[in-house]
């Protein structure tokens, strides 16, 4: 559909400046030709400034432009609150469930676990003993401290030593172990396909965003739409740390792919399984943001501001600006009406 939408665009363009350049023409040649007279005739003046407005219509209909005006009307008569639910009403909206049914299923299937709890091995595909998610505990919506995010392809080790440097120092600032989303254990692995519709709705029950960043992480979709989720429900980027992989010696060869990949990331592009949510998902960006390039420079910010090995999130604002104009209070999951369990 997206492309397809570009290729009307496209269309709709050369269409009008042909028919700018017929009008444009047609008192000129006419002047010029047998008719010099029409020079003086009323009608010639409004044909040339329609023909120029005609032309030149690929100026001020191009994606930038189509994007701040699908933006704008996306802001109007809809408060902060309303549109951050959409977005995550949209997100949901991929696994074709209502979101009555996906706000119940996620409030009963939230589940986390204490670092103390997790291993190494759970970061290895396959790994975690065959028992991974019978670790992970039932929480409230809420009551998280960061939703783990990360690249399955990305080094397992190098993600544990990540998690570890993270974990420490949240524990010597908050006096105990943090409490973590993470895919292999929070995920119900009998049923899968219902726990990842209910994703963006666990993505914002958490208090932060930890991104494991390796070189494979930019390039993954999902990875970028849990990051997307969550800038579009907070504007305090003190929520969202990101914590760079590393291998041996002072700056290694990953640390320094990590952070290449950061620089250049372009969300068109990460790439996902399946097609049809590579669509959706990029179709949810581009209605948020308006284009591709105002999403892809405030996620290359994110990483800058944000890239710290060492960092434990804190609850002081940021001034980040979300897309959708939301303020910068946190918005827990009551305030959202989510179901407490």
């Amino acid at each position: 559909p997206r492309q397809g939408l570009a290729w009307v665009h496209f269309k709709v363009r050369c269409i009008f400046q042909l028919l700018g350049a017929a009008l444009l023409l047609f008192p000129a040649l006419r002047v010029l030709g047998p008719d010099p007279a029409f020079a003086q005739n009323v009608n010639a003046a409004p044909m040339l400034v329609l023909g120029a407005c005609a032309f030149a219509s690929p100026l001020y209909a191009g994606p930038a432009a189509r994007g701040a005006v699908l933006s704008w009307l996306g802001r109007l008569g809809t408060t902060a609150a309303e549109r951050e639910a959409a977005v995550v009403s949209t997100l949901c909206g991929l696994g074709r469930q209502s979101d009555g049914s996906l706000l119940r299923k996620a409030g009963l299937s939230f589940r986390v676990i204490s670092f103390d709890r997790l291993r190494s091995d759970d970061f290895v595909p396959g790994g975690g003993g065959g028992d991974a998610d019978k670790r992970a505990e039932k929480a409230a919506l809420g009551d998280c401290d960061a939703f783990v995010s990360h690249a399955w392809l990305d080094n397992a080790a190098a993600k544990w030593q990540a998690l570890e440097r993270w974990a420490k120092a949240f524990q010597q600032e908050r006096g105990r172990p943090p409490t973590l989303w993470v895919d292999v254990v929070s995920i119900d692995q009998s049923a899968v396909a219902e726990s990842l519709a209910c994703l963006p709705i666990f993505l914002a029950g958490c208090e932060s965003l930890l991104v494991l960043g390796g070189p494979v992480y930019t390039s993954r979709l999902w990875c970028i739409m849990e990051i997307f989720t969550f800038l579009s429900i907070t504007t305090d980027l003190s929520r969202v740390t990101i914590v760079p992989l590393k291998g041996g010696g002072r700056r290694s060869a990953a640390e320094l792919d990590t952070l290449s990949a950061f620089s250049r990331f372009s969300v068109e592009q990460a790439t996902c399984a399946l097609d049809t949510d590579r669509e959706n998902i990029l179709s949810v960006i581009q209605s948020s943001y308006g284009t591709y390039d105002d999403f892809d420079r405030a996620v290359r910010g994110l990483f800058a501001e944000r890239l710290d090995p060492n960092a434990v999130p804190s609850r002081s604002a940021s001034s980040y600006r979300a897309p959708s104009g939301a303020d910068a209070s946190r918005r827990t999951a009551s305030e959202l009406g989510w179901p407490m369990v």
